[in-house]
């Protein structure tokens, strides 16, 4: 049994193909196979079904495949923990950054963690946190950025960076605007736009108003992105919900429409999560130090702010 054979494996499980799998890791599609079949002959299972047009993995080979990747991925680790013997701080790392935070994120602390940390090099991909979750488990992601608290049942661990502020933006055209502190019991349905269903942000706005509507009149939009929601309010009207990061880009001629919400200051807890046994601590201690320095410093503090719920789960 080697490494080679457990990732073919892993990825056929994936892809559900040996077209995709060769596609994917350069190599032919006998050599995916013959591999594959050397596994199963050596283990004495059958990992996979291959009597469809798409291959399935058997109940036998979901077992073995969930250890496998615990394997794999320690594997890949102990080849990090030898860069990281070296007190430079330096290597690879990507993270995973839940969509509603990325883009506002990301601009605050990328230029300083390059000037302090030139050997770091990062990759951030925006996914949401169920992906993110899926990806650190199986080594697409080395750590995530996500909004908290989350119920979690494996090998992960949460790090609390900051609480972000939720915030109303309102339509000039809209019967609030002229307030400076909105109510959640003035807020009608009707005139709410949300992200679309699945995403953390809205369940922590359902639980902030009470409502769970994403319509307005006729017309549906479904996004993941706060920015084009924020555009839908400047034109359709209505009103929307925005973390305190976003609030930092808006145009001055719009930054009258940025409400506070009024009673106790509800937040969001944004966390960095990684597997337990991560080797690239240090990288992730760097990147955590930067964020922290850059972010608006009343952000750092929970105290006098309610922190709202996720709903998460992990499955």
């Amino acid at each position: 049994m080697t490494l080679k054979q457990l990732n073919y494996a892993l990825a056929l499980n994936r892809l559900g193909s040996y077209g995709r799998v060769a596609k994917s890791m350069g190599v032919s599609q006998p050599a995916v196979s013959l591999q594959i079949q050397a596994l199963e002959d050596e283990l004495g299972i059958m990992l996979f079904d291959r009597s469809g047009k798409k291959v399935q993995t058997t109940v036998n080979g979901l077992v073995f495949l969930e250890k496998a990747q615990v394997l794999v991925t320690e594997s890949k680790h102990l080849e990090d923990f030898a860069l990281q013997l070296s007190e430079e701080v330096q290597g690879d790392i990507c993270l995973g950054i839940i969509p509603t935070l990325s883009p506002f994120l990301v601009p605050l602390f990328v230029e300083e963690l390059n000037q302090k940390y030139p050997k770091i090099n990062l990759t951030v991909q925006e996914a949401i946190t169920e992906e993110v979750l899926r990806g650190i488990k199986n080594g697409t992601f080395h750590a995530g950025i996500i909004s908290t608290p989350i119920q979690l049942k494996s090998n992960l661990k949460l790090t609390p960076l900051f609480y972000e502020r939720f915030y109303l933006y309102v339509s000039e055209k809209h019967k609030l605007f002229a307030k400076e502190e909105i109510a959640i019991s003035d807020l009608e349905d009707k005139n709410v736009w949300l992200l679309k269903e699945g995403n953390c942000f809205v369940d922590q706005v359902t639980n902030i108003c009470k409502t769970s509507v994403n319509q307005n009149g006729n017309f549906v939009y479904e996004t993941n992105n706060i920015d084009a929601l924020r555009r839908i309010v400047e034109y359709k009207g209505g009103i929307t919900f925005l973390p305190e990061l976003s609030t930092l880009t808006i145009p001055s001629e719009q930054e009258e429409m940025i409400k506070d919400i009024k009673g106790k200051k509800r937040v969001r807890e944004v966390s960095m999560i990684s597997l337990k046994t991560e080797v690239r601590q240090n990288l992730l201690n760097a990147i955590r130090e930067v964020i922290c320095d850059n972010v608006p410093s009343q952000m750092l503090s929970k105290k006098d702010k309610e922190l709202v719920k996720t709903n998460f789960i992990e499955k």
